[in-house]
């Protein structure tokens, strides 16, 4: 696990559209809810009826732990600490997320995009061109109808 998940800091978050989520509460103020690691409890009924709960990611690809979700704070309708055997499934359930996931080739690919963002920015400002086109190299002619 490439950060140390902090138990004390997961709060169960029962939310606007009726999804319930555990995640660690990194930041929180008025309006913003900064987490990481969210998981949404999803609630199964099996053939035999029998009702079962399981975690999924909250969001598409959010599995990396340094990354993080801002909840609008209006969107949460109640907060409480989980209970510990939900605490427990959550932090293995995080566990097995992690294990032996390797974030390099996204951090990697991450560093590259940025990288070319620089490039394009440096290479336009290099370019020398000023706003107002003087030359009018780079105007296309209409008719005007009058």
């Amino acid at each position: 696990m490439s950060s140390e998940l902090d138990l004390y800091s997961v709060k169960h978050l029962k939310l606007s559209t009726g999804e319930e989520v555990l995640a660690e509460i990194i930041e929180e103020d008025q309006w913003d809810v900064v987490m990481r690691r969210p998981l949404k409890l999803v609630t199964e009924i099996a053939k035999d009826r029998t009702r079962f709960h399981s975690f999924r990611c909250f969001m598409t690809y959010m599995d990396d732990p340094e990354t993080f979700v801002i909840l609008k704070s209006r969107q949460i309708v109640a907060v409480t600490f989980p209970v510990p055997s939900m605490l427990q499934q959550y932090s293995a359930t995080i566990d097995e997320i992690e294990k032996g996931q390797d974030y390099t080739a996204q951090k990697e690919a991450a560093h590259i995009a940025k990288a070319m963002i620089d490039e394009i920015i440096e290479n336009n400002r290099d370019r020398g061109d000023d706003d107002d086109d003087s030359d009018g190299g780079n105007i296309i002619p209409f008719p005007t109808f009058h």
